[in-house]
């Protein structure tokens, strides 16, 4: 924990990246040591890659992500071709017209689906781009027959896609040390597995180990946000709906529970949008922490957050929430460097868990039916329930 602290004063939120790193350190050392596989090894890895495809395509699809789908699609249709191309020219296939013009469709397309909108993946808007799949592998097709090539060497180095490569590694490195996700360090380093495999793709075990590891990478990703998503919320780092749930069993005797509530927050969002709207609630879910230091917050609604007082009677957690209350009122929210400053209120209720309650859920009841009860009059206030 010590080296982890240090090392992040010197290469900030690196956290993410050490499980990439390692996975991806154990499989290029084993492969450098012994890259001559066995066909069971090969037929793992080649089927692993196909039936991680299908899982991570179901979930991808179930959660309507667009952007790590069409980036999973790009490395299948690679994969799928580069295997086509093994058998159609046997140990010649990398010197050929298709291969090198293979080689520079790869990373542009990885490119231009890692800067791809977030996007939902069932619309209009998707089915243009897999049409347009579509008719990129169809004009590869077409030159690959027409012995034309768009690409040039230099020391039988293909020089657009090394260029094209070398972009797309520079700006996800830069993208994942400036946020720390997870999703730019497991894209970088499927695209350095990718590159791997093209590189060392004169060896049959190569091309199914490196790009079996690539999609290994969008697993972690996918299974780590399947499991963080659960516990906590994507947007504020906070406990999510359903931390509460579970973790109101282990809540102490007597405790007071506040809710704290944006005023009009639907209203907001018709009026400067989704996007600017969620900025706005990161930067009230970042006053919330620095005034709740030592408690726990639940976002448990798009426009609500709950807060935990396990040291505090009502009296002194309404007195908390008043100061939360205040505070949001005073300041201004900056959204868009185009717009004003926006003022925002917040409305906060307060419920202190009685005896006679069966649980935690009786005592979030009380609070949020003082909160609908004053939201029906007035907003920016405080009420007890």
């Amino acid at each position: 924990m010590r080296l982890q602290q240090t090392l992040e004063k010197y290469l900030p939120l690196i956290s993410s990246m050490l499980v990439p790193a390692a996975v991806f350190a154990y499989g290029f050392f084993a492969f450098l040591y012994d890259e001559n596989f066995s066909e069971q090894s090969k037929m793992l890895f080649h089927c692993g890659f196909y039936l991680l495809g299908l899982v991570n395509f179901i979930v991808l699809l179930n959660f309507n992500l667009s952007r790590p789908l069409f980036f999973m699609i790009t490395l299948i249709c690679g994969y799928v071709f580069i295997n086509y191309l093994k058998n159609k020219f046997g140990m010649e296939f990398s010197e050929s017209v298709w291969y090198q013009n293979l080689t520079v469709l790869l990373p542009v397309n990885l490119l231009l689906f890692y800067m791809y909108p977030g996007k939902k993946f069932l619309s209009r808007r998707s089915l243009a781009t897999v049409l347009f799949l579509m008719a990129e592998y169809a004009v590869v097709e077409f030159l690959g027959r027409a012995e034309l090539a768009p690409y040039f060497m230099w020391h039988n180095i293909n020089v657009l896609s090394t260029i094209v490569f070398v972009f797309l590694s520079l700006l996800v490195l830069v993208n994942a040390v400036k946020t720390g996700s997870l999703y730019d360090y497991t894209i970088l380093f499927a695209v350095f597995c990718i590159i791997a495999g093209l590189y060392f793709s004169a060896f049959s075990s190569a091309v199914s180990l490196f790009f079996f590891m690539a999609q290994f990478f969008v697993s972690i990703y996918l299974g780590y946000t399947l499991v963080y998503n659960h516990y906590y919320d994507e947007l504020t780092g906070f406990y999510s709906r359903n931390s509460y749930l579970m973790q109101a069993k282990r809540f102490p005797l007597k405790y007071s529970l506040g809710l704290v509530c944006i005023d009009s927050f639907d209203k907001l969002s018709e009026t400067i949008g989704k996007k600017k709207a969620d900025s706005v609630v990161s930067m009230i879910a970042s006053v919330l922490e620095k005034l709740v230091q030592e408690d726990n917050i639940y976002r448990y609604a798009a426009d609500q957050f709950i807060v935990i007082y396990k040291k505090l009677d009502k009296k002194e957690a309404f007195a908390q929430l008043e100061n939360i209350r205040r505070t949001i009122a005073g300041l201004s929210f900056e959204y868009s460097s185009k717009q004003r400053p926006l003022k925002l209120t917040v409305s906060c209720s307060v419920s202190e868990k009685k005896r006679s309650d069966a649980g935690a859920v009786e005592v979030l009841v009380r609070a949020d039916k003082a909160m609908r009860k004053t939201l029906k009059f007035s907003h920016n206030v405080t009420s007890q329930g």
